[in-house]
Formats: C-alpha cells, sequence, structure tokens
C-alpha cells in the first residue's frame, strides 16, 4: 500500500481537473487511504440541489458552484476536488491560504478516457467540455496554481 504523507493539523488544497481526469479516482483513494475531509464538487452540487443534478448549467455554474466553493474555502481542513473554481475564489482561496493544484492530463489522454467511460460504465460523453476547462486551468496556472 502505498503512503500519503500529509499534516493533520493543518491542510487546505483544491485539487483542479477536466471531466474524465482522474479526479473520482483519486477522491476514493483518498477516502479509503487517509482520514482527510475530502470534499467532492459534484457530491455537493447534488446535495445542495435537492440530490438531482440540475438540468441548467447556468443555474449550476454561476449559483451552486459559487455557493460551494465559498463554503469550502472558509474551512480549515479540507481537500476539495473540482473541475473548476470561479477565478474570484480561487484568488480568494490562495489568500485563506490554499494550495490550488491542477491535475495535468492532455487532450488526448481525456478524449480516451472519456471513450473508455462512455464505452465500459455508459457515462455521457464530457468532450464539449475539454477546451473550455483547459483554457480555464492555463488561466489559473498563470495565476500560481501548481
Amino acid at each position: 500500500m502505498a503512503s500519503f504523507c500529509y499534516d493533520k493539523a493543518m491542510y487546505k488544497l483544491i485539487i483542479i481537473g477536466a471531466s474524465a481526469g482522474g479526479k473520482s479516482t483519486l477522491m476514493r483513494y483518498l477516502r479509503q487511504h487517509t482520514d482527510l475531509v475530502v470534499v467532492e464538487m459534484d457530491e455537493e452540487i447534488v446535495k445542495l440541489n435537492d440530490n438531482k443534478w440540475p438540468t441548467d448549467d447556468r443555474y449550476r455554474n454561476t449559483v451552486l458552484v459559487p455557493k460551494i466553493t465559498k463554503k469550502i474555502i472558509g474551512m480549515d481542513k479540507v481537500i476539495y476536488i473540482s473541475s473548476y473554481v470561479p477565478d474570484g475564489l480561487a484568488e480568494e482561496a490562495k489568500h485563506n491560504g490554499f494550495i490550488i493544484v491542477l491535475l495535468d492530463v492532455g487532450f488526448e489522454q481525456l478524449k480516451e478516457r472519456n471513450d473508455k467511460r462512455m464505452a465500459g460504465k455508459g457515462y455521457e460523453s464530457v468532450a464539449i467540455y475539454f477546451d473550455m476547462q483547459l483554457d480555464g486551468f492555463k488561466r489559473l496556472k498563470q495565476k500560481g496554481a501548481h
């Protein structure tokens, strides 16, 4: 079993990755092998939206995600796994002591992982989000994300 080193006294980490980029795999690993508080954006969206995935992308992205992110960056001990953080809140998170880490998966590998998920698990394609997500990650890197 691999070891995972961390400071139990204080951890504030936001892990951002593209759809099909390995976030759920990482989340499951951390929950199974550590006692860290791991919060995942999609789970929080469903909780906040009466246990249903919102059909309105605009509502999800302009109301639910900012509200969830604001709550998370007010916490002292948390790993937040998300596909994005609104730009202004990413800056606020850094000021609150969060480290932002990007899961860097290339476009071709994302397409391959997406195809496997669709074929093997019956997921819908998320490829329509790749360009937008990767562009957002470039902006975050320019602002100091790791």
